[in-house]
């Protein structure tokens, strides 16, 4: 049989060993990694079979639990740190993967659509590598951390797009029946799981719906702002303006990604080409046909402003699932009460977006995760505008604030239209020069800022 090494540099993880009885595994004796000498069985009890796939601070692995009666499978998710983290960030993502254990074991343990939590745990072991263990310092040592759980047999919406293509509107809508109630619970628990989108959802044999992937979860308190260089979690595309911002999060900001996952899977689209050409608005009608009031009830959900969405997931499927009218009218938003049984400080509100750079807005660190389809190229200037902000000053021409704005959503997202407006109507920049240093500031990263710069003025 195979067993799989977890050490993220082993030169040869598979290591193949003849098949082994039940009196070895009621045993537990120890295995390493013919290559690297890594311990292979975890906490006695946990063997990694084959790699599942990675993310930006975590690799999964396909296990078994040696001590169950049937030998049940299960997920094993690794911590991965990257080596370019300052060490506040460091300890934020410890304690991320922390947080994702605690809500596992709260609210898995009590809904049948999220995975239980079977093991959180830690192993040292040698240092491997080149530079890490050197004859002066023979008894270096690293540290890793995993959390081990339930393991859901089926496959996510979005290998189940890419296979049958789009969805029909009576697809999506037994989707949201299955979803919407699981949102509830998880936020009436005080929790926002700020990374919904189709691959975070798998349909088992029975057609039940499981929401899996909770190491973007935010325990929400009441009143406590974004700590200086904490981390924002979260996927590119679906996440609300509030969150790329690194905001406070609602319900509604859930609900928000909810909304776009099901336009993804009605039109076949990635999130950037159902977005208008400027950036600052949805244009999902040119792709799909559907009911008056589901197109009522996702335009609702896609509203930039939190204030202007369903104030919770039972409103979204009353609205869907009963006879009378949509209300469209804003509603007031108001953040989730905290669980009494977690306490986060502010140094706890972090999240992340793999592999895509980083930037940083206002105090918080964004590492964006890319979206799983090829991004659009840059949209050119309209000719006529329809969504520049309104009445700009009479010395700066229309189509080059126009322009800004197309710029600006590049780097920071479907925010630059309020952006602008806000810039223009607090500051009344009197130059084109002018506009383009205050827009500037709102691009966190250097480089990327004095590329937006290039852009519009070279």
């Amino acid at each position: 049989m195979d067993i799989y090494c977890t050490r993220p540099n082993c030169p040869d993880p598979i290591n193949a060993f003849p098949v082994l009885d039940d009196s070895i595994f009621r045993s537990v004796q120890q295995r390493y990694c013919a290559a690297c000498t890594m311990p292979l069985i975890l906490d006695g009890r946990y063997l990694p079979l084959t790699r599942l796939g990675g993310g930006a601070f975590g690799t999964t692995f396909l296990g078994v639990d040696l001590r169950s009666a049937k030998q049940r499978h299960c997920v094993i998710k690794q911590l991965q740190l990257k080596p370019n983290l300052a060490a506040n960030q460091i300890e934020g993502v410890k304690r991320a993967f922390r947080r994702e254990a605690e809500i596992l074991e709260l609210l898995g343990d009590n809904h049948q659509q999220i995975p239980t939590l079977y093991a959180y745990l830690g192993l040292t072991a040698p240092a491997f590598g080149t530079g890490r263990q050197s004859d002066s310092n023979p008894q270096a040592a690293e540290e890793y951390i995993y959390l081990v759980q339930e393991y859901v047999k089926g496959q996510d919406l979005d290998k189940e797009l890419r296979r049958n293509g789009p969805f029909r509107e009576s697809d999506v809508l037994e989707i949201a029946e299955q979803i919407l109630p699981v949102l509830q619970f998880i936020h009436q628990h005080g929790a926002i799981h700020r990374d919904i989108k189709p691959s975070n959802m798998v349909r088992d044999h029975t057609n039940r719906l499981y929401l899996i992937d909770f190491g973007a979860v935010k325990q929400v308190t009441t009143g406590v702002p974004l700590h200086s260089n904490s981390l924002v979690f979260g996927t590119l595309g679906f996440a609300p303006p509030e969150q790329i911002a690194g905001k406070q999060v609602y319900p509604s900001t859930d609900l928000y990604s909810f909304a776009v996952t099901i336009l993804c899977l009605l039109t076949g689209h990635p999130p950037e080409a159902l977005l208008d050409a400027a950036g600052d608005g949805w244009n999902w009608r040119s792709f799909v046909q559907v009911s008056d009031r589901l197109g009522a009830v996702l335009d609702k959900m896609l509203e930039f402003i939190p204030g202007r969405r369903f104030p919770s997931a039972n409103a979204v499927l009353e609205a869907l699932f009963y006879p009378e009218p949509v209300e469209l009218k804003p509603v007031v938003q108001t953040e989730v009460a905290s669980h009494r049984e977690t306490d986060l400080q502010a140094a706890d509100v972090e999240t992340f977006w793999p592999n895509v750079g980083r930037t940083d807005l206002g105090n918080a660190e964004t590492i964006l995760s890319p979206p799983s389809h090829p991004p659009l190229p840059l949209p050119q200037p309209v000719v006529q505008p329809t969504n520049a902000p309104s009445r700009p000053p009479a010395t700066l021409n229309p189509m080059f604030v126009t322009q800004c704005q197309q710029e600006l959503a590049y780097f920071i997202g479907p925010i630059a239209g309020l952006v602008i407006e806000e810039a223009i109507t607090q500051h009344s920049p009197a130059s084109l020069h002018q506009l383009v240093d205050l827009l500037m500031q709102e691009i966190p990263d250097p480089e990327a800022a004095l590329e937006f710069r290039r852009r519009l003025l070279s």
